[in-house]
């Protein structure tokens, strides 16, 4: 609980990742011994105000994943509520997993103009995290849980160090933006329940619709688009890196035996 609301997290390990070279999926790549997934998951697992933790993997991989966090499991999680079948893209497969919490608070997603009726209790906080960012923090949740109930949504990032160039069609510059004012996008993303489960429901309807005319590319995006929100970005670390190539994996194996020496 954080100053008595419920706290999810929503850990998203349904990619197959290519980009690896791998025959097995990343998320259960090993680094430093342990599956990719389970670092972060397992560092919400330990955080006293984590209520709940939902993993989303593959359908084909929920029996390996079941066995490998249930208690006695090699990765067991004590605060696990669900594994769920994630979908086609990133997106579906964060919206399986706000459906599920539909299910274990038994909220009523028709019944109020926010898209929920908290059923009498306060508004489910939900951090949403990339299982390929393994150098998650306690102090990034603390910030992450503090800053979302403040603003309602609140997403880590860090000022990027180099300069950016837009360019066109043919790779030829377009425009230089002002690096000051920007900013790389990181997880875990926080919001309040109601608020990015009625803004995920808008643009998953517009999908069924056929209208869905932008790339979706992190949760910010989702609530910033559909739900009209301004979203607080705070820093968090450049060790908070994404483990996408194999090369990721030997500089995540640095900073992890930093982070537990």
């Amino acid at each position: 609980m954080y100053n008595g609301r419920k706290v999810y997290a929503i850990v998203l390990a349904a990619g197959s990742g290519r980009r690896m070279h791998s025959k097995m999926k990343k998320q259960f790549m090993e680094i430093l011994g342990q599956p990719l997934f389970s670092w972060s998951a397992s560092r919400f697992d330990r955080h006293s105000a984590v209520d709940g933790i939902i993993l989303t993997t593959g359908e084909e991989d929920i029996p390996y994943m079941e066995e490998l966090t249930r208690s006695g499991g090699t990765c067991a999680l004590h605060k696990l509520s669900a594994i769920v079948a994630g979908g086609k893209e990133r997106y579906n497969s964060v919206f399986e997993g706000l459906k599920k919490v539909t299910e274990l608070e038994k909220l009523d997603t028709a019944s109020s103009e926010t898209g929920m009726t908290p059923s009498g209790t306060s508004d489910p906080l939900i951090m949403i995290h990339d299982c390929a960012r393994p150098m998650l923090s306690d102090a990034i949740i603390d910030d992450a849980l503090r800053y979302a109930e403040k603003y309602h949504a609140a997403v880590i990032g860090m000022p990027v160090k180099d300069t950016i160039k837009v360019l066109d069609a043919d790779h030829f510059v377009k425009e230089t933006p002002e690096r000051s004012s920007l900013w790389l996008m990181q997880t875990p993303q926080s919001f309040d329940f109601s608020l990015i489960y009625k803004a995920y429901a808008a643009m998953i309807d517009q999908e069924a619709r056929g209208h869905l005319m932008i790339p979706i590319t992190d949760d910010a995006m989702v609530v910033e688009s559909f739900a009209g929100q301004r979203v607080k970005i705070i820093p968090g670390s450049y060790e908070n890196i994404k483990v996408t190539t194999p090369e990721d994996v030997k500089i995540a194996e640095l900073y992890l035996n930093k982070m537990n020496s």
